[in-house]
């Protein structure tokens, strides 16, 4: 799937309720974060400075998952959901093929 078929997939799932504005936000920033591969890690630190100071590990953890269920990422390291926790790094496959 080339990047345009992908944002038109994208398009597709907001209109149909299956993403909110933050799985997107997410999902875009771990596109970019992870350039020339389709693996990457990312620091909580860094999502929350990209997506907003608001977006707690609860709401990271619904994102992931959504974006899971639809089969657009795999999260290959576990979420610390708690207060608290704010210094963790994700680690994340693409399971989209935006070579083809």
């Amino acid at each position: 799937m080339d990047r345009r078929a992908l944002l038109s997939e994208l398009k597709k799932l907001v209109f149909m309720n299956e993403l909110k504005a933050d799985d997107i936000r997410l999902y875009i920033l771990l596109l970019t974060n992870c350039i020339g591969s389709r693996n990457g890690a990312i620091d909580y630190g860094t999502i929350k400075n990209a997506i907003g100071r608001e977006f707690s590990t609860i709401k990271l953890k619904k994102a992931c998952q959504r974006l899971i269920n639809l089969k657009l990422i795999n999260i290959t390291s576990s979420i610390p959901v708690g207060t608290t926790v704010e210094e963790f790094t994700i680690c994340y496959m693409i399971c989209v093929d935006l070579d083809n």
